[in-house]
């Protein structure tokens, strides 16, 4: 009779312990509406990292009237990059908190230049997968202009590609980012 060797499974007394498979870290790269958003949702559904955008950050400050929102508000509204020292605080303050250490992350377009990429190796900050999504100027122009985002809910749709549900609510208090304006998205490239 054939025995089978069973691997002893490590628990608090067994001799065998594993060490546990190290939290996702990865970042993402590509132009506004080239489909980032789509992308992290899908990874955050199935690894269960935490996003990290800078962008979506600097939003919610300005939404919320912070005084560092009205600090950076004019950068966004152009659609012009924050200094590159915010912008490395924001994401290091957010690499710091418990549920990211626990969870892994998905940094969203950072970093984008090389102050923040040697800024982040100075830290120990080294993802693991780099994406990059590659799509033309004339595609990011479209996307950008057509987005509709619901700020009830973060929902983005699109007027083409991604209709909202045809319920007068929801259209009612759809927006439009003010970085997806015209002469903000041709500045953001």
């Amino acid at each position: 009779m054939m025995q089978v060797l069973r691997r002893p499974t490590a628990g608090p007394d067994s001799l065998v312990q594993e060490d546990p498979t190290p939290p996702p870290k990865i970042v993402i790269m590509g132009g506004p509406g080239c489909g980032k958003g789509s992308v992290s949702r899908a990874i955050i559904e199935k690894f269960g990292v935490v996003h990290i955008s800078v962008g979506d950050i600097l939003r919610e400050h300005i939404a919320n009237e912070t005084e560092f929102g009205s600090q950076v508000e004019h950068y966004v509204c152009e659609g012009r990059l924050i200094p590159d020292e915010l912008a490395i605080n924001i994401v290091r303050e957010r690499l710091e908190r418990p549920d990211v250490k626990e969870k892994g992350y998905i940094l969203d377009n950072f970093p984008r230049t090389g102050d923040q990429a040697e800024a982040i190796l100075d830290m120990g900050i080294i993802p693991e997968k780099f994406l990059f999504i590659d799509v033309t100027e004339l595609t990011l122009f479209e996307r950008c202009r057509g987005r509709l985002t619901d700020p009830e809910t973060g929902i983005i749709y699109h007027d083409r590609f991604a209709p909202p549900p045809d319920d007068p609510v929801i259209i009612a208090r759809l927006v439009t980012r003010e970085d997806d304006m015209e002469e903000a998205t041709v500045s953001r490239r």
